[in-house]
């Protein structure tokens, strides 16, 4: 059976446990990952008996392409005709919908089109398929990896004096798109100096200059999948207070990777890596959570944080590792990879080497 109608069948066994007669989907990542569909303006509509697929004429011919035959596709011209399609289907009283997705005015249509049908909020249901990872999958993420680290490996000649930020990470990208990715995962974070202690300090005009601690965060996007990590560098030997702080970092985050096994939760690993940087004295400036699942989006499930109210950790899942510090206006350190929770604990996805002596650029 093709891939995506296996897919189809996971979720449509979820309908009873969502207490719905029906799913409708129009978040682009459960698209492609239902579908293979890979445009947006669209809606699939899944029941007990079949999965019908609507868009407009713009994106008919391509979801005709990518989306299996099996798949009922059902050309609209407005979003009024997704709503008297439903409401004609007298067998859907209760349609889970992604919350998330559908903004408030459309929800507000859409429920007014198709009363006495009920919509009901199901975007955790929508995406929980997705949370396990297949070796397919599993080979696009470490295609995107190595992607990645070959762009930043050919771009690291640039990781020099007189460098503007905004100058490596367009190298970066242009790298990424050379070596076969579709784009880059986000807009690449490239923060020297001070702006390294910017834990989202996208690339900037700043020049880089001798001395500075460099935080790159980057990532490629490679057939809908993405890749995250982070290296920080040192453009001459860090002095001892620096030193210490990234070793208390890598610490951590190999703390971090030793505790993860199945049944640990998301709150449960974030505690664990978070209480060795706080005993060490820079648990205030670690300030924002350990990781986050990572797939189809940069950013999905399942949370790893101190506020996550994800459940257990299972084999198949796929998220960062990401403990970092940050010292306002002076410098800031953090340490990403990608990890795939495998039978036997963390298979790390990401491949760099980030022990301290390999990342001072003298």
């Amino acid at each position: 059976m093709n891939i995506h109608l296996e897919r189809l069948e996971k979720l449509r066994s979820l309908l009873p446990k969502a207490e719905c007669d029906a799913f409708l989907i129009n978040h682009p990542a459960n698209l492609n990952y239902y579908t293979g569909y890979s445009g947006d303006s669209a809606y699939l509509l899944i029941t007990a008996e079949n999965s019908c697929f609507f868009t407009d004429g713009r994106y008919t011919t391509q979801a005709a392409a990518e989306i299996p035959a099996a798949i009922d596709l059902i050309r609209i011209a407005a979003f009024k005709d997704l709503g008297c399609y439903i409401k004609d289907k007298q067998s859907i009283k209760d349609l889970g919908a992604d919350e998330n997705q559908l903004c408030a005015g459309n929800w507000f249509k859409l429920q007014q089109e198709i009363t006495p049908c009920k919509l009901k909020a199901a975007a955790d249901t929508l995406s929980e398929p997705r949370l396990h990872k297949d070796n397919d999958e599993l080979k696009l993420l470490r295609r995107a990896v190595k992607i990645a680290e070959k762009a930043l490996h050919n771009s690291l000649n640039l990781l020099q004096p007189g460098t503007r930020e905004s100058d490596l990470a367009a190298e970066i990208e242009y790298q990424i798109r050379l070596g076969g990715g579709e784009r880059a995962a986000f807009p690449l974070i490239i923060a020297s100096g001070p702006r390294s202690a910017l834990p989202h300090g996208v690339a900037s005009d700043r020049l880089i200059n001798h001395g500075d601690i460099v935080t790159i965060d980057f990532g490629a996007c490679f057939k809908g999948y993405h890749s995250d990590q982070t290296c920080t560098y040192f453009l001459e030997e860090p002095e001892a207070d620096v030193r210490q702080a990234y070793e208390t970092i890598y610490r951590a985050q190999e703390i971090g990777l030793a505790a993860l096994k199945e049944k640990i939760t998301g709150m449960e690993l974030d505690r664990v890596v978070r209480e060795y940087i706080t005993d060490a004295g820079m648990g205030r400036e670690f300030s924002h959570g350990t990781g986050h699942g990572i797939g189809l989006e940069i950013h999905e499930a399942p949370s790893i944080s101190q506020h996550s109210q994800a459940g257990e950790l299972e084999k198949g899942m796929v998220f960062t590792i990401e403990p970092g510090c940050y010292f306002p206006n002076r410098w800031g350190i953090r340490i990403e990879d990608t990890v795939y929770l495998a039978t036997d604990g963390a298979d790390k996805l990401t491949t760099i080497d980030k022990r301290l002596e390999n990342m001072i650029i003298a």
